[in-house]
């Protein structure tokens, strides 16, 4: 059964609010169920597999009848921060694929033993196992096969892996042969756009980030620590031994892995089955993300790197000189990005060939960058019918009806003040090159000289994952982004849907 629970505060997160039912639930003996609460919103929906204890869950703290009559009937209110928590039967059927993940986690817990009736006292001082033990068996996005969600595999590391819940983020670090480097990723929190958490029966992790993960390699291999320590002390004093950094930033895991580690944002390990129940356990951490219970299903398409050149290949083919460079940008944008898979984009390409033959372009770029704000992440939450080639192509094709009645009153202020010019950006980071823009800037000298040229200049960025400078870390060399990532792009070549642009300091 599904509650519907109004008058929430707008602030409580949905881990708050889970936290807050937590012990109601559990005096009715209902220790498994699911909360999804929008953020900044004061409703909530609670899913309880049991019917019966639903219903007794209602009968006790449910209002009858809405309005504040309603709430006076109510055998034992509920208060949240002094608000008044109304709590009924919801009118939309639960989720079916949920009660079925809700009975198998009872079922699990009760083969278990963990199904006792814990005080929340008693589980808030149990200690949280941290350390968990897997293989990384797939690296790349979440896409649909039919109306199934499935995680296209395009990468795969051969190996045992040791991951670590650290207070801000996940420390994976690889098991390596004695003469290879250790290899580590870290995932932060706050880039986790959902975590997918399997069964016993199904023991899989998945991560899927807005931002790709940070990559290191120790620099002291364990067996070898102890002989450089002694090499180091002939040498140099104690405090700069102290001081050297553990391990070197790199950008990508291997070879393989950097030609996918920019647009490819979903890992998923396998991880052992009875270690289940203490991942999710795991919720209770501040700033830990929600886990969404999933039993992912893998699927192989055509390899990354070949869709990339199968998209890059039409942007500069002659069939689609119809679409100016404004247009062609914002597509490969919305695969370089890792919005959409780069066979959608050529997908929805040929599409847009018949539908926007005679559009305006710069209506048509400028329906292409409000598209972005509108697409929704593939994910469990999301139908495989809203990322149809179908669906995307209607989406479109409103936004630039709706850019096209907002012309007249639409100002443009690099067309009203001369000084100013729309400029296309590109952020470079130690994992991938990003497309942004055009956005308005104040012209140089060089703009100032080739005005009627702007769209033959670019903005170069360099930036961390996050966007924010690469900032110094006492503990990690960052001499190969410097020196092996950075400054191969300075006075190199970027190609953008056809056109190379090289890269220089002005």
């Amino acid at each position: 059964m599904e509650v519907h629970v109004r008058n929430l505060h707008e602030g409580a997160t949905e881990k708050q609010t889970k936290q807050y039912f937590r012990p109601i639930l559990a005096r009715l003996n209902i220790h498994v169920f699911h909360c999804q609460k929008p953020r900044n919103k004061g409703f909530a929906k609670i899913t309880i597999a049991d019917r019966s204890l639903a219903q007794k869950f209602l009968d006790l703290h449910g209002q009858p009848k809405p309005g504040r009559d309603g709430f006076n009937l109510v055998k034992q209110k509920l208060f949240q921060h002094g608000r008044p928590v109304n709590c009924t039967q919801s009118y939309n059927a639960p989720d079916d694929f949920l009660l079925k993940s809700l009975i198998r986690e009872r079922k699990e817990k009760l083969l278990a033993g963990r199904l006792g009736p814990l005080t929340p006292s008693a589980t808030r001082h149990q200690p949280l196992q941290r350390v968990f033990s897997g293989h990384l068996v797939a690296v790349g996005s979440m896409d649909y096969e039919g109306d199934d969600l499935v995680i296209v595999d395009q990468y795969r590391l051969g190996g045992a892996c040791q991951m670590r819940f650290l207070r801000r983020s996940v420390l994976v670090e690889f098991v390596t042969q004695s003469a290879d480097p250790i290899r580590q990723m870290e995932i932060s929190y706050n880039s986790i756009e959902s975590l997918l958490v399997g069964s016993s029966a199904h023991p899989y992790l998945t991560f899927s980030l807005a931002e790709a993960p940070r990559c290191f390699e120790k620099t002291m291999p364990a067996g070898d620590e102890v002989l450089q320590l002694l090499g180091m002390l002939a040498l140099h004093s104690r405090k700069n031994i102290l001081n050297a950094p553990k391990r070197r930033r790199t950008t990508a895991i291997d070879a393989a892995h950097q030609t996918l580690v920019g647009s490819c944002l979903c890992y998923s390990f396998r991880v052992k089955p009875e270690e289940i129940h203490a991942i999710t356990s795991l919720q209770r951490l501040p700033g830990y993300p929600n886990v969404v219970p999933w039993h992912v299903e893998y699927a192989t398409k055509l390899p990354f790197t070949q869709q990339m050149t199968n998209l890059n290949t039409a942007l500069s083919a002659a069939r689609y000189q119809e679409f100016s460079f404004e247009v062609k940008f914002q597509l490969q944008r919305l695969a370089q990005n890792g919005y959409l898979p780069p066979y959608k984009v050529l997908q929805l390409m040929q599409a847009m060939k018949g539908t926007f033959a005679d559009a305006d372009q710069t209506m048509l770029a400028t329906a292409l960058r409000r598209f972005f704000n509108q697409i929704p992440y593939a994910g469990p939450r999301v139908d495989a019918s809203a990322l149809s080639k179908a669906t995307l192509l209607e989406l479109l094709v409103e936004t630039h009806d709706h850019v096209l009645r907002e012309k007249e009153y639409a100002v443009d202020i690099t067309q009203q003040y001369e000084h100013l010019a729309a400029i296309h950006k590109i952020t470079v980071t130690p994992a991938g090159v990003y497309l942004y823009g055009p956005e308005p800037e104040v012209k140089n000298r060089v703009l100032r000289q080739y005005s009627a040229f702007s769209s033959y200049f670019l903005q170069v960025t360099f930036a961390d994952e996050d966007g924010e400078p690469v900032r110094y870390d006492r503990s990690s060399s960052l001499e190969t982004i410097y020196n092996e990532r950075f400054k191969k792009v300075l006075g190199s070549s970027l190609t953008i849907c056809g056109r190379p642009y090289e890269v220089r300091l002005l």
